[in-house]
């Protein structure tokens, strides 16, 4: 197993899917207040990286923030390019819990997948947003355009809109 250095790898991998996160012009969940130059910082009890199989695992009471954006799993995985450019995708899966700015979002997992501009979230997902709730067993968002799908037993509380 090959290692990179620590500062080098984990601007690669981790800043990229934060960064497509943090896209303001987005109109659903992702809607995210970030600026994207912000440091990032990761926390976690470990981190493997595997350059023969192009990732890195973080694992235990793994924490990665940048600005108002705060990730939160029990394990995280990220799939990048061989050349270490560019992240492909990012597993994260046990107590997921994504929170940027008032909005936030909860589930089992969520699988960031950068070629697709996808995120989904599966098992009990929950969005909150502007006060509103869903809940679904599957979440889907498309990252540019904020369009969200959600499937599995829907249920939302909607706020009616306050008067100005």
């Amino acid at each position: 197993m090959k290692y990179l250095n620590f500062a080098t790898l984990f601007v690669l991998l981790v800043s990229a899917p934060l960064s497509i996160l943090a896209d303001e012009s987005t109109a659903g969940f992702g809607n995210l207040a970030e600026d994207s130059d912000a440091p990032i910082e990761a926390i976690a009890d470990e981190m493997i990286v595997n350059n023969e199989k192009s990732e890195a695992e973080l694992t235990g009471n793994v924490v990665i923030i940048q600005g108002s954006t705060r990730l939160n799993a029990d394990f995280v995985t990220l799939i990048y390019s061989e050349s270490g450019s560019e992240v492909e995708e990012m597993f994260a899966r046990g107590n997921v819990f994504l929170l940027s700015g008032e909005d936030e979002a909860k589930s089992e997992t969520a699988d960031y997948n950068l070629a697709r501009g996808t995120l989904i979230m599966t098992g009990d997902a929950v969005v909150k947003q502007d006060g509103n709730t869903v809940r679904s067993d599957r979440a889907e968002f498309d990252i540019e355009t904020g369009a969200a799908v959600m499937t599995g037993r829907v249920r939302s509380v909607l706020l009616p809109p306050a008067d100005e």
